[in-house]
């Protein structure tokens, strides 16, 4: 099982402060020590500062998640890509597996967003991770007690940009959206489920898990 965290807000504000704190001790060394080299060195870590920011803004900027998916093999075979805020499966989940695979053997991917930021890793705050690996390992397990060969990650904080990066590694038939019905992260309330029908090209589902 691979693990991937995405670049999210908070790690890129983060990321500026930081730059902001080496800068400007730079600014000071430069002020209080006589040195040829000093003003060289300043211009240098000026150009260094200008372009990192300008990078991560860019990033930060950049457009939302297009869920492209590229052709499936021709093997008679079902790929469904799975993003879970929750773990295991439902009758609901179930339902929707058999449905869509036809009778076809069925491969899953699944992405479990770790609903958290860099920024907690900075300040040593596993705990958004181990509960993603959590959700991650329950629902790899109740798949392959479904006979699904499932495999998976851990994913970014915005639940659409896992998607993209699952999509980029497991090109798939369609997507479920798993959410528990009483979830931290309601994504139907942010419209995650709507947004990703507009952006893709395959279909879209939303089953509820944790529950019959």
């Amino acid at each position: 099982m691979t693990t991937s965290k995405g670049r999210s807000p908070e790690f890129i504000g983060a990321a500026l402060v930081v730059v902001g704190v080496v800068y400007f001790g730079l600014l000071f060394w430069v002020a209080t020590h006589q040195t040829g080299l000093r003003w060289l060195l300043f211009s240098i870590a000026t150009v260094v500062v200008i372009v990192f920011a300008v990078v991560l803004v860019a990033r930060r900027t950049a457009g939302p998640p297009q869920l492209r998916s590229r052709a499936t093999p021709d093997d008679d075979v079902w790929r469904v890509l799975v993003v879970v805020d929750d773990g295991g499966t439902s009758a609901a989940f179930r339902k929707e597996l058999l449905d869509g695979s036809s009778g076809r053997a069925t491969k899953a991917f699944v992405v479990a967003p770790a609903l958290s930021s860099r920024l907690d890793l900075w300040t040593g705050d596993q705990a958004a991770y181990d509960e993603a690996s959590t959700k991650l390992a329950e629902t790899l397990e109740a798949l392959e007690a479904m006979g699904v060969d499932a495999k998976g990650r851990i994913g970014p904080h915005d639940p659409l940009q896992a998607a993209e990066d699952g999509l980029r590694e497991f090109p798939a038939d369609a997507i479920i959206f798993a959410t528990h019905a009483d979830g931290e992260a309601n994504w139907l309330e942010q419209g995650v489920v709507e947004t990703a029908r507009a952006r893709t090209n395959i279909p879209v589902e939303h089953v509820v898990v944790g529950s019959d």
